[in-house]
């Protein structure tokens, strides 16, 4: 299989998991792809996220508090994620990854923590601390594959 493939039977495996439809895999990847398209981001085949290590991460002694809002902040450009992390101090050594819009859409549906999915257009941060771009509820992922919230 091809790595798009297996990215598409990833996405449909999580959906299926958690009771969604995934004959519609293929048409909401493409929505997806279509509103970052006419976002003037034509190309987005990777995402960038990074996990962060060091002062500003939380880590699995240290749960985060139930009031701070979980979500995955993914970035078009490598250069961004980082330029984003070291300047907003998040981490002293953010290690950065990649995933594919579909993996990113996967994660979105297994964790049920997350509560948005932030596609960041650059590394500037706004006022509420995350750069300009895309912010996508997990309930309105969770409707493109007709699923109930979970």
């Amino acid at each position: 299989m091809v790595p798009v493939q297996v990215d598409l039977a990833i996405l449909a495996a999580a959906v299926r998991h958690v009771g969604g439809e995934p004959a519609q895999v293929a048409s909401a990847l493409a929505t997806f792809m279509e509103r970052l398209s006419a976002d003037g981001h034509p190309s987005a085949s990777r995402l960038y996220v990074y996990r962060a290590t060091g002062a500003g991460s939380g880590s699995a002694a240290t749960p985060p508090s139930p009031a701070r809002s979980r979500f995955l902040l993914a970035f078009l450009s490598a250069d961004d994620a980082l330029s984003f992390a070291q300047r907003t101090g998040l981490a002293r050594a953010p290690r950065l990854m990649t995933l594919s819009p579909a993996r990113a859409l996967a994660v979105m549906v297994q964790r049920e923590a997350l509560q948005f999915l932030h596609i960041a257009y650059n590394d500037e941060p706004t006022a509420n601390g995350l750069p300009v771009g895309w912010r996508l509820s997990r309930a309105d992922i969770l409707a493109m594959f007709a699923i109930n919230s979970v």
